[in-house]
Formats: structure tokens, sequence, C-alpha cells
């Protein structure tokens, strides 16, 4: 196909435009609870006007501000918001994402159309994200009042974190913290309901993100609504931490299954999001029951489990799989070996249908794992890709009953990655030193506003945290 080879693609879209990028067309990421809208999580989000979304529901999408982009796209010009991509792409060898975001498959067949547009015209895009508002159960060292009410309330009653010996302060208030409480009418949601039964016919994937999207009423409204209506060329999806509150997660697993058993969709993926393992997972994603978690998770996947009438896994019915997004930071070393095992047994009783992804958290900058040690590297990470090539499928796509090659690719990455670090002291030791000076103040906060204790907890990490402790001198 002529999408796959991407220095195709971008010849194409060159011809275009040097800035044209298919995906201020094709994709969206809506914050609902904000009103907040951006096409790829590269550039700032910008806000929906009010007025206009009343007046028009696709404005949820197409805002004038993206249709302005469009335009200079369309013209040859490259939108300043778009910078990560043109640092890329005259700074390197490499194809920017304007190149693997157009040439996704929901993505390209679009091209033709697009390309002989004004950029005024009204789309319905492709890949769509939506986040009804920031309600969480959850305060995760690594995430923010943005994403987590819990979060929020933290930061109001005691203000954001601080560094002495920097002046910077983390979680400052920012637009995306301006959230319309879920029990308050919301014109974006009210917009929503009113562009969704039309938008959904000419999606290919709609996943619901959060906060914790099984808190808000309206995850289960869109559940039922496609039990009512069915899509059966929808890719469908959800984040979940797995642990809310109550008899939330039977209720869900129950309405999944029931999309599972009429058809209704085409898959269902599930993302939850864990990178450690017991009471150092409990510590760096606070709010979380280690035990509930691996409970919850097996129920999902036995209750989703498909077999055909002679009792063999059946892979023409709708599939219900589950991503393991492993945020890797700094609070993931001492466990990530046992959390990798965990995951392994989960693809070897659920073949096909568990898959990782190891995205590295790069900020906040003091949980990065940049600011590891050398025997921190050598002793925790090493034996994580020896074990993964142990058990290593040649599934490429991510599943079956081992790890595939891009699942093992991504930890080899940031190894790869740390360890160009660490061999150049020279150009990254400042980093490093202001990284572990701030990650030793993050925590010290963070165990007294929540009462945790770092020391205990992570026995293993003693030594590098007494190292942190040094660079404040």
């Amino acid at each position: 196909m002529e999408y796959a080879d991407p220095k195709k693609v971008k010849e194409k879209l060159d011809r275009v435009g040097c800035g044209f990028c298919l995906a201020k067309w094709t994709q969206v990421t809506i914050h609902l609870g904000s009103g907040l809208n951006h096409s790829c999580h590269h550039v700032r989000a910008h806000t929906i006007p009010v007025e206009e979304v009343k007046k028009n529901p696709n404005v949820l999408h197409n805002t004038r501000f993206k249709k302005d982009r469009r335009k200079e796209m369309l013209s040859g010009e490259r939108p300043s918001e778009c910078d990560y991509c043109w640092r890329i792409e005259d700074n390197t060898d490499k194809f920017s994402d304007r190149v693997w975001k157009s040439r996704d498959e929901f993505s390209w067949p679009m091209f033709h159309k697009i390309s002989k547009s004004t950029g005024n015209e009204d789309f319905y895009p492709r890949y769509v994200e939506v986040s009804f508002s920031n309600v969480c159960n959850f305060k995760c060292g690594y995430c923010g009042p943005a994403f987590s009410s819990k979060w929020m309330d933290e930061i109001k009653q005691h203000g954001p974190y601080t560094f002495s010996m920097i002046n910077w302060r983390y979680n400052e208030p920012n637009e995306y913290q301006t959230q319309i409480p879920e029990r308050e009418d919301n014109p974006y949601i009210e917009a929503f309901w009113k562009w969704f039964p039309e938008a959904v016919k000419h999606m290919t994937t709609f996943r619901i993100t959060g906060g914790e999207p099984l808190l808000s009423k309206h995850t289960f409204k869109v559940i039922d609504y496609l039990i009512e209506n069915p899509q059966p060329n929808l890719e469908f999806a959800i984040n979940s931490n797995a642990c809310p509150p109550g008899n939330m997660w039977q209720k869900f697993v129950k309405r999944i299954k029931m999309l599972q058993d009429k058809k209704c969709i085409k898959e269902f993926t599930l993302f939850v999001s864990a990178e450690a393992k017991g009471k150092q997972q409990e510590y760096s994603r606070f709010g979380m029951d280690w035990g509930l978690f691996v409970d919850n998770v097996k129920h999902y996947l036995k209750e989703t489990r498909t077999y055909d009438k002679t009792g063999h896994y059946d892979y023409d019915a709708v599939q219900c799989r589950m991503s393991v997004m492993a945020a890797f930071n700094i609070f993931s070393f001492p466990t990530f070996l046992p959390f990798l095992k965990y995951v392994l047994t989960l693809k070897q009783q659920f073949k096909n249908r568990v898959s990782v992804d190891i995205p590295f958290v790069r900020n906040p900058g003091f949980l990065d794992g940049k600011i590891a040690t050398k025997a921190m590297v050598k002793k925790f990470l090493f034996p994580c890709v020896d074990f993964m090539e142990q058990y290593q499928t040649f599934n490429d796509e991510g599943s079956g009953d081992g790890f595939s090659y891009r699942e093992i690719d991504k930890m080899k990455r940031i190894i790869k990655d740390l360890n160009h670090r660490l061999a150049n002291p020279k150009e990254f030791e400042q980093i490093a030193i202001e990284g572990r000076r701030m990650f030793f103040e993050y925590v010290k906060q963070y165990d007294k506003r929540r009462g945790t204790n770092f020391m205990e907890t992570f026995p293993e990490l003693q030594d590098f945290f007494r190292e942190c402790k040094s660079c404040m001198i």
C-alpha cells in the first residue's frame, strides 16, 4: 500500500505544502471538562469558543483556530505551533509525526478530499479522544490537577510543590485546570451529545480518557448508546485505573460484555495504567489497591474471553483486548522486572489479548528516569531486556503469549537513552543534578502531604535518595 512507505507519504504531503499534516483534519482530542481541543499531543490545546459550539456542535473539532492552521498548511506554510515536527525534519534524518500521523490507515484515505479543501469546511474526525472531566480517585505522582480532581484538591489545600534551589513551582494553575463540575450544566457536553450520533458514523476509533472515565456517567451513556446503536466498524477504547469504587467495575464489565455479545462494535480495548508492582505501585499511583487492580484486570479478561461452540478461541468474535500503559519513571526501577513477569502471566493466560506499551515519562523532569545512576540502570533494567527476550514472540502486533519485537524495542530504547546520558556526563551532568535536587524536595513534600514514606517503601533506592540529598549541598 502507498501509505506503508513513509518516504512516499512525505513526498506526497510536501507536494501540497511543506507543513501539510492530515491530523489537523482527521484526529482530535477534546477535553469537555475544560473546553479545550487539539489535534496532536505535541501542540498546546486551545479553547473551543462557547458561543460558537452552542450554535454549531461541529466546532468541537472544527474551531476557527484550527481552520486557520489548516489554511496555513494548504498554502504551504508551517504553523508555528507544530514546531515539534519542524525541529525533527530540519535537524534530523527522521520522519516527523506529521508523516506518521498522516500515514495512519484512518488518515491516508482522506488525503485527496482534504488536499482539495479550502480549510473552511467542517470535517468529521476519524480518530477521536474525549475526556468528560478530570474526576479521578487517584493522584498519581507523575500526573497533576489537569487530569485528576484528587490532585486538584491537594493543590488547593497545600499549594503547588516548590523547589528551594530552583525558581520553579510544579503544578501552577493553567487552562487545563479550569474544570466545569459534572454536576453543573456543561455546554461542551451538551454539544457533544448533539454531535456524537452523526460523528460516530465517520469514526474508525473512539477512545474515552480522563480523569478516571468510569467515574463519569457519560462514559456509561456512550456504552449504552453503542449497545442501542451498533457501529460494527468502530474500534472503541476506554482508559481506566481499574480501581473504581463500589461495584462500578462489575457494572462496566457487564456492559462491555453486552457490546461484545451483540457485536455492536468492531473491537474493544481497555487501556490500564501500571508500571510497578505492589506497595511501590500504590505509592506512585496514590489511591491504588494493587490487589484490587489484579483482581479487576483478571475479571475483565475472563468475562470477555470468547470461545466458539467447540470450546476453541473464536477469532471472528468481537475481541476485547487490554493494553497495559507502563509510564516508565523513576519510581518504576525496583519492581519493573516483577511487573513484567506479572504482565507475562496475563499474556500466557489470555493469549493474543494483552499487550504492554512502555512510554518514557519526560515531564515532570524530576521523575524522568534520566536522573537515575549507572548502577540503577545496570541492576534493575538490564535484566528486564534479558527477560523480555527470553520470552519473545514473533507477533509484531504486540500481543501473543510473549513479548513482541515492538515491546522489547521500547524497553531497549529507554535503556539506550539512559546510557547515552550516563556516557556523556559533561553534557548532561548538570541536568541530572538539578533533577535529583528536585526529586529529593518533591518526595519530602509528597510524603508529608500524603502520609507516605519513600525510604520504607523503596529500600532498594535508599542509596539513590541519599545521592539526591547530597545534590542539595
